[in-house]
């Protein structure tokens, strides 16, 4: 009885239970050829209306030699949406338009490269949302929650 109520108690203070919010989904990941892409949020329950939320986009070589990083992360940053749980978008950020020299970075296997991309002033009504890509590279899905 005492090893369940440690475990409850860690439980509720480790933040994996959010009182009124969402169940939510595991983040999952996309390979693309030498590539594993992988997105997530700073948190993954927020407060209603959180002054930023933080998005990190990551490639990882999953081969066994050298592989060509993804330019997408280099060059102007991840092009990313936000969806809310009846799949409405409710937030954008597209590539910026900026010429970018031709310069690729070589990842070592199990190297990885990341860009961070922020949404500033989110106001979208409480619930579960999803973030993924908005066109080109499958980063994967990850998702939060605002309760």
């Amino acid at each position: 009885m005492r090893r369940i109520l440690l475990f409850a108690i860690l439980l509720c203070a480790c933040g994996s239970t959010q009182a009124g919010c969402p169940t939510l989904q595991a983040d999952t990941s996309a390979t693309t050829g030498c590539l594993r892409y992988a997105i997530a949020s700073d948190s993954r329950h927020y407060a209603p209306n959180p002054a930023q939320i933080t998005f990190v986009v990551s490639a990882t070589n999953v081969s066994a030699s050298a592989c060509a990083g993804s330019s997408e992360l280099i060059c102007g940053g991840p092009a990313l949406k936000v969806l809310d749980g009846a799949g409405h978008e409710v937030w954008t950020r597209r590539q910026p338009p900026v010429a970018c020299a031709m310069m690729v970075r070589l990842l070592s296997p199990g190297e990885s490269m990341s860009k961070s991309v922020t949404w500033s002033n989110p106001s979208p009504a409480e619930g579960g949302f999803m973030v993924e890509s908005d066109g080109g590279t499958d980063y994967g899905r990850a998702y939060f929650s605002i309760c």
